[in-house]
């Protein structure tokens, strides 16, 4: 969000990163993520909580985040970007829903999720929903009587470690209800004026950014052709994870043992925990497509987020640079597909570090509302060519949320998951988020269209994660 000091209070406008996001907004790319946290309520008056008690608890929390009483006002004609503004008269009970599990096991759960992760978010209201489910038991190792609460958020309004942040002041802060303050939104004709009279200036800025990133571009090349850069194309033949959302979303998830992975990174020097997992899938996904004679002709590949909070200083709640990252997976060997992997990553990195080709992603900065408007529109009506060659088949993406400290009106969290929905060209995608006791869950969300069988693929994961622990144990050589 960029905040403006001749603006009203309580108005903000969104920066060009973060309104992308609402202009892609369509029914084959929704713009959300989910983050639901599991709390023991054994024994806890929660466990019996009731609509009103939610109403209630997220009332008292608004002070931590302006969005929960603020929506989205665009400019007529997408002159200019968005505004963030006073939701004067929303309802908040249409922002929470309670639900009581029908009965023990992941079954209602996975429901649950699957509905929000489908469902897009009305962009007219604040961009957030609330959903509770009490009496959950029998998961996996989990202990019984557990709550869940997931906040659903728009991705305008920020990526993994703006709402993981947030979600970490909810559940470990007291209560801080919103501070009274007259506010007031921006009225048509304001709006209207403004953006009329800033056009001229987003043209200048426009001319200049293309000037800007001409050079970087240029100087991309130069250093790619010296091999001082790695250099991706759209090259590598497309699976039935390329192809447009078909089907229910489907939320899966394996959790792994923190031991295991810590003997792992030991054991292979220079490794990094999304390794191992960018390795883990690796293996699992060669073989899903093995075992459906789609096995591909040259290796997979993974889009990667990264943030840039450290490396860059960008004026969005989306700070975020993707990078694609080869999986090496025709390497039969754990070990040595993840050193492949490792040094893959790392290429990566260096790469979206660049000076050169940090100036080029700025080119968004730069283009005006129109511009980018029409390029989300332009995707839209141009369908999916799901024979074209892509740059990647899939997303693994680490979310920095933990249940660390995380307690629920006293009562503790015990599990997190969380994740984006799919969208049309990607749809099956990973999410690495710390569980208890050192431990990590890989979270599987996809289209059951692709993957009707996702219980399997977690399998997979597991087995894949297997192989690459005893393979490392196998490499070790023995102390005498």
């Amino acid at each position: 969000m960029i905040f403006r000091n001749s603006l009203p209070t309580g108005v903000a406008q969104l920066g060009p990163r973060d309104a992308e996001f609402i202009y892609n907004e369509s029914e084959g790319h929704l713009s959300h993520m989910v983050c639901a946290y599991f709390f023991d309520t054994a024994g806890h008056p929660l466990a019996d909580m009731t609509h009103a008690d939610a109403v209630g608890w997220i009332s008292e929390r608004f002070g931590y985040w302006p969005l929960f009483t603020s929506r989205v006002q665009r400019v007529p004609l997408d002159l200019d970007y968005p505004y963030w503004v006073p939701a004067t008269d929303f309802d908040v009970d249409d922002h929470v829903r309670v639900h009581k599990a029908s009965g023990p096991g992941w079954a209602p759960v996975r429901a649950l999720l699957g509905k929000s992760l489908s469902a897009p978010m009305d962009l007219t209201r604040p961009p957030w929903e609330l959903e509770v489910m009490t009496g959950i038991s029998g998961i996996d190792d989990l202990p019984g009587d557990l709550t869940l609460i997931m906040l659903k958020t728009h991705h305008s309004a920020g990526d993994g470690l703006e709402i993981r942040n947030l979600t970490n002041r909810l559940f470990s802060g007291p209560a801080k209800p919103k501070a009274s303050a007259r506010e007031s939104g921006l009225p048509l004709v304001e709006m209207m004026g403004r953006s009329v009279l800033g056009f001229p200036g987003q043209l200048i800025r426009f001319g200049k950014g293309l000037s800007a990133t001409k050079v970087a571009a240029e100087e991309i090349t130069q250093a790619e052709e010296s091999g001082e850069l790695a250099k991706y194309v759209a090259d590598r033949p497309p699976t039935r994870f390329n192809h447009v959302l078909e089907g229910d979303l489907a939320l899966e998830f394996v959790t792994l043992d923190g031991a295991d992975i810590k003997a792992i990174r030991a054991a292979v020097p220079g490794v990094t925990v999304n390794d191992i997992f960018l390795t883990v899938v690796a293996g699992a996904l060669e073989k899903y497509l093995e075992e459906k004679d789609e096995r591909p002709e040259r290796p997979l590949a993974a889009m990667v987020p990264r943030s840039m909070r450290q490396i860059a200083e960008w004026e969005s709640a989306n700070q975020l640079a993707l990078l694609t990252v080869d999986l090496h997976s025709d390497v039969a060997d754990p070990v040595e597909k993840l050193t492949r992997i490792r040094d893959s990553a790392q290429v990566a990195k260096e790469r979206s570090s660049h000076l050169a080709v940090r100036k080029f992603s700025t080119r968004i900065e730069t283009s005006p509302a129109p511009l980018l408007r029409l390029t989300g529109l332009a995707r839209r009506l141009n369908k999916l060519n799901t024979d074209r060659e892509v740059m990647q088949h899939t997303t693994i993406s680490n979310v920095p949320v933990t249940i660390d400290g995380n307690v629920f009106d006293g009562a503790p969290a015990v599990a997190v998951l969380g994740g984006q929905a799919p969208v049309d060209g990607d749809v099956l995608r990973h999410f690495l988020i710390a569980a208890a006791g050192g431990a990590l869950t890989l979270n599987v969300i996809v289209a059951r269209g692709a993957m009707p069988d996702p219980e399997h693929y977690v399998v997979l994961l597991r087995e894949s994660f297997d192989e690459l622990r005893q393979a490392v144990e196998c490499d070790v050589p023995a102390v005498e």
